[in-house]
């Protein structure tokens, strides 16, 4: 994927309504459509479909409400923080990447890995981490951010889609992405966790960091 491609992921959240309700949805879930309509000054129809499409994509989940007294559910908007409860299609790309990226290692096998002493990595948890590792790198190459993994280092270099296309969007779709990468990490159970996305000085050039947690 060219990093200069827009990819469907990117177009969701490049629309500054859509971005802005995201935004306030890792800020305070669960929500419903009249209430994040209020709050971004549009109608609550043209919410929903802006909704509609952050749920396709796996980005907000939706769910009913439990009502214990009369009167209709209303229906709750969160910010995804892991698979429980994502789209379909967004699960469907999780097994999609965890699958490749298992047929690349039984094609490109790295050796017998060692039994794990005390307190050292076994191969069950380095399991949970390539599978962790591989949907990021997965969704961070649908999103254009073409990423370099090194799994020894738990680093992974991206350059922006969108350098030199500066806007009032720049820091609000910086914020969000790290809040995304997080929950997309956590789509599976694993040892890693996101520790920060730091720029490395270069023109649209990033490092996401990890840890083993």
């Amino acid at each position: 994927m060219s990093r200069h491609e827009v990819s469907h992921l990117r177009r969701t959240l490049v629309s500054a309504p859509r971005l802005r309700l995201l935004e306030r949805l890792q800020a305070e879930s669960p929500q419903t459509a009249p209430r994040l309509a209020a709050s971004v000054g549009l109608h609550h129809n043209t919410v929903r479909e802006h909704l509609d499409r952050l749920v396709d994509d796996g980005l907000v989940v939706r769910t009913t409400e439990h009502r214990t007294v009369r009167g209709r559910p209303q229906v709750l908007y969160s910010a995804a923080r892991g698979l429980d409860g994502a789209s379909a299609s967004a699960r469907a790309q999780t097994g999609r990447a965890i699958e490749l990226g298992r047929a690349y290692r039984r094609s490109f096998p790295q050796g017998p890995r060692e039994s794990a002493g005390p307190g050292e990595v076994g191969p069950a948890a380095e399991s949970a981490a390539d599978a962790q590792l591989d949907v990021l790198e997965d969704y961070l190459d649908r999103c254009g951010f073409d990423p370099r993994v090194d799994r020894d280092a738990l680093e992974i270099r991206l350059s922006c889609p969108f350098e030199g296309m500066r806007s009032e969007l720049s820091e609000s779709l910086c914020t969000v992405d790290r809040r995304v990468v997080c929950s997309v990490l956590a789509r599976v159970e694993g040892p890693l966790a996101v520790t920060g996305i730091t720029p490395t000085g270069e023109a649209g050039a990033c490092v996401l960091t990890m840890e083993r947690g």
